[in-house]
């Protein structure tokens, strides 16, 4: 009996071991790990799943090459939504609640089909979204705390980060002509603004003052310091906001 309960023992051990050892070689080989959810009346086709598959992945080792810390393997929830605000973006749009968990929503109702969605601006969605978790601007541990000033950097850099990696800017990103006037009113808001306003939009019709300014902020700042985005990542929206040429200290707000 002793001897069959040993055995039996160390089978369910090997057998641990083994799954583990394979759950390893899995997420070392797969840095991706991709959960497809349905809608009503929709579901991922099987060329469309194989598709994000592989731009996801291929997007991950190419953001790695620039971050060597980026979490692996890192979990992405991909859910269908009927959202027509997303035709602008180009039917994709990404959230990064944790280093290791991100949410891309790709518009089944996009007009020029889910497969032109997914081939113009998942990589580049993914990317931004990447780098965020680099830059610890994330929606569960946030490195920054909240306010406009700091949200229109992080996402400005994102932003340009996805930029320089695919060598395409949207439109719905590029700044008006009074975007310095945009800066100083965003530096002057008490850090309690309100997110959606600012950052999306704005009453007065104004769509993502946050966003365009803080891209125009970033370009400058990499203009005026001769630093690239990657370097640029590393500087706190403190120091970003002086190297674009304004003067502004979260610790005083």
């Amino acid at each position: 009996m002793r001897s069959s309960t040993m055995g039996t023992r160390l089978t369910i051990a090997s057998v641990l071991l083994f799954s583990t050892q394979a759950l390893l070689a899995m997420q070392a080989s797969d840095p991706v790990l991709t959960e497809f959810q349905s809608a009503e009346g929709f579901e991922f086709s099987a060329e469309a799943m194989a598709r994000i598959d592989e731009i996801l992945d291929r997007t991950h080792a190419r953001v790695a090459e620039d971050f060597p810390a980026l979490t692996a393997p890192v979990s992405v929830t991909v859910v269908p939504v009927d959202r027509p605000a997303l035709n602008a973006l180009g039917g994709v749009t990404g959230r990064a609640d944790r280093p290791d968990q991100l949410l891309i929503e790709i518009s089944w109702t996009y007009p020029e089909g889910v497969i032109a969605a997914v081939e113009g601006e998942l990589a580049s969605t993914f990317a931004h979204e990447l780098h965020h978790t680099v830059r610890g601007w994330v929606m569960e541990g946030n490195h920054y705390g909240y306010g406009i000033q700091i949200a229109a950097i992080n996402e400005g850099l994102a932003t340009v980060y996805a930029e320089e990696l695919f060598g395409r800017t949207k439109a719905a990103d590029q700044p008006p002509a009074e975007v310095a006037d945009w800066a100083e009113e965003v530096l002057a808001l008490p850090r309690a603004s309100d997110y959606g306003q600012w950052m999306f939009s704005h009453p007065d019709g104004r769509e993502a003052i946050g966003y365009r300014t803080g891209r125009w902020a970033v370009r400058q700042a990499m203009a005026r310091s001769g630093l690239d985005i990657v370097a640029l990542t590393e500087r706190t929206p403190d120091a970003i906001w002086r190297l674009a040429g304004f003067d502004w200290d979260r610790q005083l707000r």
